[in-house]
């Protein structure tokens, strides 16, 4: 048996490793266009790769049927098994779990060593230009034509172009009949109508909650950072996810924000009162930066020229902090987003992620239209398909 996987990155490492473990007789080769494998993954976690979340994951991905099919069983604890297995220690923390030494280069490093010891091979600076399904199934690249007996695409999505993954096989999968879900930028920065400009590299924490055409989608609780037009931090990302997967249902899309999450907005104006009591028109100094003073003034336009705000200012500075409001505008690009959402139609992929229009053609990771949120689920969707695929192709 002889298997091309397109693609050196999390799935296609994992996806190598494990099908010459369960058939080390199996000839795989993987087709990389980079000079090394593992680009991307290397990149992940602010390079200590969050390689998975313990947490209760189904309602953080875009296809929860899907992916509990997968997670049966390759769930969490199985794939840090699975790395403890391969000798790559791992350890969780806050249900994050990292490798042990907190480098995603050193773990690319042990994963591409450990495929060439069981045997994969490797053929760098290498492009897929086209295929063909036959009796065989002929790869066409710009350096030469291969004849494999099943092919995986395991290339990615779109997100972060410099390292591979820059979308061109989809146009390739287009031209097989496959429907392509529209693909998006996600866990990005998000840019608004309203500036940010005068806040700018500002960190605060609070509540973020999103709201499209009115109606409340998702809240998170977490860091918000003002960028030149936008908002960007964690808690944000998950904002962009959401808003890419709604993306063509929707007109208007809100982000509110809120500064005092854990206190009632009657309770912030009593607060606030107190405060404007003991220290005037700079009691809002105490709460935050200068500049964010400014920009909350500026965008209530409230200047008092007395010593004191108003109850009725009190109440607009409370209701403000409790709702900054924001409309969205646009996704950041693709180059600066962590995932693609959207991809291959999963309604054309068998249970045992064969396509169903093509034989011996198979799909894993995030080239299929399945996504997750911040903290490692994106990555343990990539090795859960790996090694669930792994396993199917060896049956």
């Amino acid at each position: 048996m002889k298997i091309a996987i397109i693609g050196a990155g999390a799935s296609g490492l994992i996806l190598g490793i494990k099908i010459k473990m369960n058939n080390p007789t199996y000839e795989v080769i993987i087709i990389e266009k980079n000079a090394k494998v593992g680009k991307k993954l290397a990149m992940t976690g602010n390079g200590k790769c969050n390689l998975g979340n313990n947490l209760p994951y189904l309602t953080y991905y875009r296809n929860e049927t899907l992916t509990s099919l997968i997670f049966q069983e390759y769930d969490f604890k199985r794939q840090q098994l699975f790395f403890n297995h391969l000798g790559i220690k791992t350890k969780t923390i806050n249900n994050l779990a990292y490798p042990f030494s907190e480098s995603a280069k050193s773990l690319v490093d042990m994963l591409y060593e450990i495929s060439l010891n069981y045997g994969v091979k490797y053929n760098f600076n290498e492009k897929v230009l086209d295929y063909k399904c036959g009796q065989t199934i002929k790869v066409i690249t710009d350096l030469k034509e291969y004849e494999f007996d099943k092919l995986i695409f395991a290339s990615g999505g779109k997100s972060y172009a410099k390292t591979g993954s820059d979308g061109s096989v989809f146009n390739i999968l287009k031209k097989h009949g496959y429907n392509i879900i529209p693909l998006l930028p996600a866990l990005c920065a998000i840019l608004t109508k309203e500036s940010t400009n005068d806040i700018c590299g500002l960190r605060v924490k609070g509540k973020v909650s999103l709201y499209l055409d009115q109606k409340f989608v998702y809240k998170e609780q977490g860091e918000i950072l003002f960028k030149n037009h936008g908002l960007s931090g964690i808690a944000i990302f998950n904002i962009s996810s959401y808003i890419a997967r709604f993306f063509q249902s929707f007109n208007k899309a809100t982000i509110a924000i809120d500064l005092f999450p854990n206190e009632s907005f009657s309770d912030l104006i009593d607060e606030f009162n107190q405060m404007n009591r003991i220290n005037g028109v700079k009691f809002l100094k105490g709460y935050f930066t200068n500049n964010l003073v400014k920009y909350i003034l500026n965008r209530l336009n409230l200047f008092s020229k007395q010593g004191y705000f108003e109850s009725e200012h009190i109440q607009k500075i409370a209701h403000f902090c409790k709702h900054f409001e924001y409309t969205f505008s646009q996704l950041d690009s693709f180059d600066n987003a962590q995932i693609t959402v959207g991809g291959i139609d999963t309604n054309l992929i068998s249970e045992c992620l064969e396509s169903r229009i093509e034989k011996n053609v198979y799909f894993a990771g995030e080239i299929l239209d399945n996504d997750g949120l911040c903290g490692g689920f994106n990555l343990m969707w990539a090795f859960g398909s790996a090694l669930y695929l792994g396993d199917k192709l060896c049956k």
